[in-house]
């Protein structure tokens, strides 16, 4: 189908889409993350979304209050199953689910996504290499997920294994609770009902993988310059760190995709080193359509709205502790350390930091791990100051009590942004003040997320304290998203528990909380307690709240433009024209 023969149809606006041009976003996070199995979280997956696909998915929706926003719909799935169109069992844990016809992949010839791409793609999540941080939702939910993991990991023991190593594996075990009835239809059990199991499935780490990726390791440049798509648009250019384009997909059709529109030419990300306002300049100017890679609120006068009931704030920042550092003569596998330097955060200070960086987010300061508006949230502050000040004498002194009385030598890594590097030296300071030296290392989105992904470096002490993010994975129903991927016990790489905290009580009131999923007030006060032990191991120090930036920037050209919950409420680029399409520099 060509650009003119597509429907010009946009439901959530009057206006007539107008087709062609180039969206342009610019911005500080880096593009090469896009292999879909190895992603999380923004901003990759406002990307991903335009050439991957899942069984389930969001529609845009311009009410943020509309339930529609929120509820997992059918993708590439045709039905999202339930007890009513026979797709779910009356144990509620087995899921029969039926292929959209039709959807292609751009291979040459355009070939169908079939179920055994969608089981290659579950195998995928398990290799040992690029775990994303939301497999623990797979591996406590699928039958046989965890066990499939743990066998990968066994199989492939070298940090350097081939493409053809970790495809053979693949290709001759079975994930025990996925099945491939035919080409349209697979049945995946459960190990226990999840009243969430859509939610997990619609994530983008979650989408179908064609057979040529076999031919790649997962994450790599060469899978990179080789991605297929089967959705409106695909990658047809990637300089790492520097830049990516995205073509129309010649083969889609958008009678094939009930969730997605295509009515641009193509979409251009270019990463520059450059801070909100600087980002905000080029949109004003015309030199860019939207921001890349960091929020940026439109110009108001008051703060921002509300974006909607029952949407869910981020965890933005917390530090974290790495429990299993030796510095500091092992200090921080001590609780009552942890405990002490929590005392010692001026929280109030690093919210001022924020309010002024031009990101424009309500910001509130954090005392528990759940922030509110998700499930299982409760009004917790273990560690509170006076104005959230902190307090260095208090601190001094329960680390005197630990047997640190002439204080504590600490690395902190952070991002080498000027907003992250504010907020390192301004905790760095505070925790100067109760006798804590600590050293700064600034480091690129890169070696960052490689130092705290990987377990053997946080055994070896390359870093004591992190500050690090947390947003929740999908609305409502969302008990797990914080404290499961956070503090249960795993040593993956890539791991949401960063500071690698095992606590086996907390792992057993996280299974209570899953195994309780459909009783409320059981599984709430699972996770309710989980949290509170997390919090007086002071595993983490929650550091603020922050509710989303609604409405983000966007250039004057840029029409229907709707903000998405399940994505860090990030615009859908696939329901974006351009007015006029015409760059302006054209």
């Amino acid at each position: 189908m060509t650009v003119s023969e597509r429907p010009q149809t946009a439901p959530w606006s009057g206006d007539r889409p107008r087709l062609g041009g180039t969206l342009r976003l610019h911005g500080p996070a880096p593009v090469h993350r896009l292999d879909p199995s190895a992603s999380h979280q923004a901003p990759a997956d406002q990307i991903i979304r335009l050439f991957a696909r899942q069984l389930f998915g969001y529609a845009p929706a311009p009410d943020l209050r509309d339930w529609r926003a929120i509820a997992p719909a059918p993708d590439l799935a045709t039905d999202v199953p339930s007890t009513y169109n026979t797709g779910m069992g009356a144990r509620h844990t087995n899921y029969v689910v039926h292929l959209r016809r039709g959807v292609l992949w751009d291979t040459a010839p355009a070939r169908e996504v079939t179920a055994h791409d969608v089981v290659r793609g579950l195998k995928r999540l398990a290799n040992p290499l690029t775990r994303p941080a939301a497999l623990p939702y797979f591996t406590s939910t699928i039958r046989g997920m965890a066990q499939y993991c743990e066998d990968y990991a066994a199989a492939v023991r070298r940090d350097d294994p081939t493409a053809e190593e970790l495809a053979a594996f693949q290709n001759s075990h079975d994930i025990p609770g996925v099945f491939v009835l035919d080409d349209e239809s697979l049945v995946i059990e459960l190990m226990r009902p999840a009243i969430d199991f859509a939610a997990i499935m619609a994530l983008p780490c979650a989408s179908p993988a064609p057979a040529e990726y076999d031919a790649f390791l997962p994450g790599s440049p060469e899978l990179h310059r080789n991605l297929r798509s089967n959705g409106p648009y695909r990658p047809v250019r990637l300089v790492p760190g520097r830049e990516l384009r995205l073509e129309p997909n010649p083969v889609w059709r958008q009678d094939t995709d009930p969730l997605r529109h295509r009515y641009l030419d193509g979409v251009e990300i270019t990463v520059e080193d450059a801070a909100p306002e600087q980002v905000a300049e080029r949109v004003a100017s015309g030199a860019a359509d939207l921001p890349w890679g960091g929020p940026v609120a439109e110009p108001h006068d008051a703060e921002p709205a509300d974006p909607g009931d029952g949407l869910g704030l981020s965890l933005d920042p917390y530090l974290v502790f790495n429990v299993q550092s030796p510095g500091a003569g092992g200090a921080l596998a001590d609780a009552r350390v942890r405990r002490a330097l929590s005392y010692a955060i001026d929280k109030a200070a690093i919210a001022d930091l924020y309010r002024r960086s031009g990101r424009g987010a309500l910001v509130r300061i954090a005392g528990s791990v759940v922030p509110p508006g998700n499930d299982a949230h409760q009004e917790l502050d273990l560690y509170a100051t006076p104005g959230s000040r902190g307090d260095a004498q208090k601190c001094r002194a329960l680390l005197a009590e630990a047997g640190h009385e002439n204080g504590l030598a600490l690395t902190a890594v952070h991002l080498d942004t000027a907003l992250d590097t504010a907020v390192a030296r301004s905790y760095a300071a505070d925790l100067e003040k109760a006798g804590v030296t600590v050293r700064l290392v600034a480091l690129d989105h890169d070696a960052r997320d490689a130092l705290l992904g990987d377990p053997r470096r946080a055994a070896a002490g390359e870093w004591d304290v992190a500050a690090s993010s947390w947003s929740p994975d999908w609305h409502p129903s969302n008990g797990r998203v914080f404290l499961q991927p956070m503090f249960q016990s795993g040593d993956s790489r890539n791991s949401a528990n960063r500071g690698r905290y095992r606590r086996p009580e907390v792992d057993r009131l996280i299974e209570r909380a899953l195994g309780t999923i459909e009783e409320p007030a059981r599984s709430t006060a699972a996770w309710n307690l989980a949290e509170r032990t997390v919090l007086e191991d002071a595993a983490v120090v929650p550091v603020l709240f922050q509710r989303p930036v609604v409405p983000r920037l966007r250039g004057q050209r840029v029409r229907g433009a709707v903000p998405m919950p399940a994505f860090g409420h990030s615009y859908d680029l696939a329901g974006i024209w351009l007015d006029p399409p015409d760059d302006p520099a054209g």
